[in-house]
């Protein structure tokens, strides 16, 4: 049995929760994927009626400064204890891709505790974060401005135009953002003057994020007077509050520094090309004033993927690929040597992707 439904597939829920929930209730931190009319789809292998493997998916559109790129997130992966050591994870892994690819996808993504497993099987870090520690005296720090409050459903449309603002962002309706705002465990703060929100920070998402503001927007002392609002309201329960930002938020780090944060890279995700010819043709788009990317088909296996100069030329695996567009932490050393091995300077790349923490699954 290998199917993919659009619909939930109710054994399959059953089976996450299970294994990633110890039977409690999963469906409602991810609405995009198990809500009815969701736009996620559930990919399963099992025999006999019964699911022994499955895992979440849905595609995306990053919106990256100026461009789009379409990937596909992989999440929930379950396998039955009693199933494992039968290369189950690893096939439904391969399915998805393949269907992610059929959809559109260029690249894969997603987030996992045991990075080492999806590394044997081709996956790699891929992107950067920007991660922000504040301790009761850096949060002594920020700003105490304007009125803050929980957010209310009739807040959803301000903090959707404050999303759009974001520059490095996925494509997300209103609708969705409304969903995303309601799943359980999380704490959206507002800040507003005079009935106009100008910020917003959501804390926690059902059994991630602790104490971590994954999503916000508005100018950098707004949000930075939520971080103070947010460490207040659960102070004793964890000595420091943990923010994301994109890579490029440079002026929020600047400010966040000069509080006395603690500061680094992280890893946006992990990342996987599960269609190369479609990311070569990417490359091709954003590389044209400088290189010349040439795709041969290969009987043998993927298709010969070569990035050439006036000066000589370089064979690309997909992994390059995804360095290419966004090197892991932003360590951009391979560009660098394709830079110098082919005597060009890539204006548009890398990229800085980002994807907020309501937008994983």
């Amino acid at each position: 049995m290998n199917t993919r439904t659009g619909t939930i597939d109710r054994r399959a829920l059953r089976l996450m929760e299970r294994v990633l929930r110890g039977g409690g209730e999963l469906a409602a931190e991810y609405p995009l994927v198990f809500a009815p009319d969701a736009p996620g789809s559930l990919t399963t292998l099992g025999a006999d009626g019964i699911v022994h493997s499955a895992c979440a998916t849905l595609v995306r559109d990053l919106v990256i400064g100026t461009e789009r790129l379409r990937v596909g997130l992989i999440g929930s992966v379950a396998t039955d204890p009693s199933e494992r050591g039968r290369g189950l994870a690893t096939r439904v892994l391969e399915l998805a891709e393949r269907e992610l690819a059929r959809d559109g996808a260029v690249l894969a993504l997603l987030w996992a505790d045991d990075a080492d497993f999806y590394r044997r099987r081709g996956w790699r870090e891929f992107g950067c974060e920007l991660d922000f520690a504040f301790d009761a005296a850096a949060v002594a720090r920020l700003p105490v401005r304007g009125t803050i409050r929980r957010a209310a459903p009739d807040d959803v449309g301000a903090v959707h135009r404050l999303y759009l603002r974001q520059k490095n962002r996925v494509e997300r309706t209103e609708a969705e953002t409304r969903a995303l705002l309601a799943v359980p465990g999380m704490e959206t703060l507002v800040l507003h003057e005079d009935r106009d929100v100008r910020a917003y920070a959501c804390l926690g998402r059902g059994a991630d994020f602790a104490n971590t503001i994954h999503e916000w927007s508005g100018a950098s002392d707004d949000v930075f007077a939520l971080v103070r609002a947010h460490f207040e309201r659960f102070h004793g329960a964890s000595p420091e509050i943990f923010l994301l930002a994109p890579s490029d938020a440079n002026e929020l780090a600047s400010e966040a520094r000069a509080c006395g944060a603690r500061d680094w890279r992280g890893v946006l995700a992990l990342g996987k090309v599960v269609d190369p010819v479609a990311a070569a043709e990417r490359l091709s788009d954003w590389t044209r004033n400088d290189a010349r990317v040439d795709i041969e088909s290969n009987s043998e296996g993927g298709p010969r993927i070569t990035l050439a100069s006036a000066s000589c030329s370089v064979a690309l695996r997909p992994n390059d690929l995804l360095e290419l567009f966004a090197p892991a932490r932003g360590e951009c050393a391979r560009v660098g040597e394709l830079e110098r091995a082919l005597d060009v300077s890539f204006t548009r790349l890398p990229l800085t992707p980002f994807l907020w923490g309501l937008d994983s699954i």
